[in-house]
């Protein structure tokens, strides 16, 4: 469940657009409630030049009779005829990602007057570093756009043993009474963390209520940071503030957290489901079977031991510590009973080949099925006097 450290820290840094790399602030960030709240105000983006023209390749400067609000900006044309080009194809001509760093992706705030062009589309930055880095290698820092399940090009037989195999890691897992009839799942552990100063450890606490509550924390030397997500929407709490998730932020932690195998075998019945055998590979000494699988619009491969059903690995694609996408493994030992679950409690992660401590974690304690306090879900009140 456990991304990358930037990203993990990422959510924070949402409210901070200056602060990319941990290594620019040894303690809390400063004023985190005001800059949050400064991000929410409607802003003219692009340093007021006309989106339309920008796009195109020529920098010109809009007029404040021809404007249109979109989101938290308000974006500024040369005449009507680009307003109205605009107003047709707002999608194209907008800024990319809902204004969140195309470098780091969602989790990060983009200033939206660091900007640059791609393709015809522009995209916003959260410091001059990631202006220079993203134009070196745009594609690396783009997600591609979903096509055909990968098991889809599978042979019938494939797909047959592919779907058998999973469900023998349900069965494997606990069974799928007890795996499709969860209520709540807790989880607490530790996950490494680089800074500056090496790798440190960095405790982590996942709440969920099924279907649609999300809480995770994480606490760091400056405090404890959680992102939650709620079916009316998503927030921050920071330790001297909190905000609003945006649409794409929310989506894009979603996403991270349902990237584990057990996300992935609970949406095994859903419409979108697909799975295909794709050849034996080695887990340490194991020898397991690769099973492509796609589930809720997402890709992965399990690493699924044949003998005992037991998901050994899980690889998907995802962003690291630089904010491009690479190949994510995670490998799972030390199984044991919760709940009528075996889950495991202890995860190594790799990207692209290479040791990720963010990637690693300790599992300290898993409760499934217990009482969750509604509180973990409830936004914090506003301090009094709006501090």
């Amino acid at each position: 469940m456990y991304e990358t450290f930037i990203i993990l820290i990422a959510f924070l840094l949402a409210a901070n657009p200056g602060l990319i790399e941990l290594g620019e602030f040894g303690s809390a960030p400063p004023n985190v409630a005001a800059a949050t709240q400064q991000s929410e105000k409607l802003v003219i983006p692009l340093e007021g030049l006309d989106s339309v023209l920008l796009s195109g390749g020529k920098e010109v400067q809009g007029d404040e009779q021809f404007s249109v609000k979109r989101g938290r900006y308000r974006y500024l044309f040369a005449n009507a005829e680009t307003k109205a080009a605009f107003e047709r194809e707002p999608g194209r001509y907008e800024i990319q990602l809902e204004g969140t760093c195309a470098r780091m992706g969602p989790t990060v705030q983009g200033n939206p007057d660091l900007f640059t062009v791609h393709e015809g589309r522009i995209y916003v930055f959260g410091s001059e570093a990631c202006v220079t880095i993203f134009k070196a290698a745009p594609a690396s820092f783009l997600e591609a756009v979903a096509g055909t399940a990968p098991a889809a090009s599978y042979s019938e037989e494939a797909k047959k043993r592919g779907r058998a195999l999973v469900e023998k890691a349900v069965e494997a897992m606990g069974g799928a009474a007890r795996l499709d009839g969860l209520v709540s799942y807790q989880e607490k552990g530790t996950a490494g963390a680089r800074s500056p100063q090496g790798v440190t450890e960095i405790k982590t606490s996942l709440s969920m209520v099924y279907p649609d509550k999300i809480r995770i924390e994480r606490t760091l030397s400056f405090g404890t940071i959680a992102n939650v997500v709620t079916p009316q929407g998503g927030f921050f709490v920071f330790p001297r503030g909190g905000g609003e998730m945006l649409d794409v932020q929310r989506a894009a932690f979603v996403k991270q957290v349902e990237s584990r195998p057990l996300a992935f075998l609970r949406g095994r019945r859903g419409s979108g489901f697909s799975a295909a055998a794709a050849g034996a590979s080695k887990v340490g000494d194991a020898t397991v079977e690769s099973v492509e699988v796609t589930s809720g619009g997402m890709n992965a491969i399990l690493g699924i031991e044949p003998a005992t059903g037991r998901v050994l690995s899980f690889a998907y694609r995802g962003r690291g510590s630089s904010g491009a996408f690479g190949k994510i493994v995670q490998t799972f030992s030390d199984h044991r009973n919760v709940g009528g679950l075996t889950l495991p409690f202890k995860i190594a992660g790799t990207f692209n080949g290479e040791a990720e401590p963010s990637l690693t974690s300790n599992i300290e304690a898993i409760v499934v099925n217990g009482e969750v306090s509604p509180a973990l879900f409830e936004k914090p009140k506003p301090a009094a006097g709006g501090q």
